[in-house]
């Protein structure tokens, strides 16, 4: 089996997608970063409130972090607005993160961030070696006000808008073939708590591309919310958005996860037992199935559909059978009819003895006989059922699974 820690988690992004090229400053801040620049100033440290990025936006708080950077709370001196400007880390992988992620921004642009539920971009500017973008300020995400609410489930009444305006968002991503790749109540900001209690957005468009740069084995989404094809090494398209929004519509009509798992093999595992193992075709394309699941190969002697049936030749064929090898070859076995009485079978033939007891499911004598006649005081259970019971657990015991 393998855990996150053994998929490929570094992010991929398509090299196509860069900013402008006659931008000069962009590309000497890349030929620094990439030819090993020795300044390393700032790359996780935060710049103290009321200090200046860029000369203009000055810094009133910080709204959070993640591996990117860090999210800060700026007034603009020249609009005398409120933004929101996220500071990247001067580090190359980051940088080409930050590059794609501007990349998809500039393709929103065609959209009404009202309308179509998208946080709105106001473009990108640098400070020293940082390529910080600015947002619209919004209120909090929907996860800081289920923690306010002490994870206490939604409404239906307040449910209903929130999924109807994100299921919006995800149309208009897919009209432009966009995957998102990281929807969470994290990165599902409300608009305004006060004046519009409902009104939510999507933020955080770092992880998304476009659905013909998407390659199967990337790491995408966080773990709670990452769809089997993701975990499986599929290839995917939009739909990923689609099964997270059902986990992030699980979650806020309980005020829990539906599959809190630290690990993918987790997840997959809540998945099974709630939903069923996907459907073989789907696992045959997996690239990472292997990781989670062994190939079943077991005798279908009791398949209740005859053409699914296992055919005599490939019973002979079954690894069951490679443990200890027959006497005679498959291809040449003959069954003779003998006129012969059938040998009498002593205690010591443990091997038929143990066989005929396992069929019996334990209904042994104690002259070492089976009896498979009605029992007078079994619990509501007939004879028949113990005696077919007995059979297929014989089957299960002796015909196991084969990876």
């Amino acid at each position: 089996m393998c855990n996150r820690d053994t998929l490929r988690t570094n992010h991929t992004f398509n090299p196509s997608t860069r900013l402008p090229q006659e931008d000069p400053q962009t590309k000497h801040l890349l030929l620094r970063l990439v030819n090993g620049s020795k300044d390393t100033t700032n790359i996780t440290q935060h710049p103290s409130e009321c200090s200046l990025l860029a000369e203009c936006h000055k810094v009133e708080s910080f709204l959070g972090e993640g591996g990117f950077g860090f999210v800060t709370k700026c007034h603009n001196l020249v609009t005398d607005e409120m933004e929101a400007i996220k500071v990247n880390k001067n580090l190359p992988s980051v940088f080409h993160q930050a590059r794609a992620e501007i990349a998809i921004l500039k393709r929103l642009q065609c959209l009404d961030p009202d309308t179509c539920n998208i946080v709105k971009w106001n473009g990108y500017f640098f400070d020293r070696d940082h390529i910080c973008l600015n947002f619209e300020l919004l209120d909090q995400s929907l996860y800081s006000y289920m923690v306010g609410r002490d994870f206490r489930g939604l409404s239906m009444a307040e449910l209903r808008p929130i999924l109807f305006q994100l299921a919006t968002t995800l149309s208009h991503l897919r009209s432009m073939d966009i995957v998102h790749a990281d929807l969470k109540p994290d990165n599902v900001m409300l608009v305004d708590s006060k004046k519009q209690p409902l009104k939510v957005k999507l933020i955080d468009f770092g992880l998304a591309r476009p659905v013909s740069a998407v390659e199967p084995g990337v790491c995408v989404q966080t773990t709670w919310y990452r769809a089997p094809e993701v975990m499986l090494h599929l290839p995917f398209d939009e739909a990923i958005d689609v099964w997270s929004l059902g986990l992030v519509a699980a979650e806020l009509a309980t005020g829990s996860p539906l599959y809190p798992g630290d690990t993918d093999y987790d997840v997959l595992r809540f998945i099974l037992e709630t939903q069923g193992q996907p459907a073989d075709d789907v696992l045959d394309r997996g690239m990472g199935t292997e990781y989670y699941f062994r190939e079943c190969q077991r005798l279908k002697m009791l398949e209740l559909d005859p053409e699914q049936r296992i055919k005599p030749l490939e019973v002979l064929q079954h690894p069951f059978f490679a443990q200890s090898p027959p006497q005679s070859s498959p291809a040449h076995i003959c069954v003779q009819m003998s006129e012969e009485e059938p040998p009498t079978v002593s205690p010591q033939c443990s091997g038929f003895r143990r066989r005929t007891a396992s069929l019996a499911a334990g209904l042994e004598d104690s002259n070492g006989e089976v009896d498979v006649q009605p029992n007078d005081n079994a619990d509501n259970d007939g004879w028949l059922r113990r005696l077919v019971r007995g059979i297929t657990n014989t089957f299960h015991h002796y015909f196991p699974i084969y990876g």
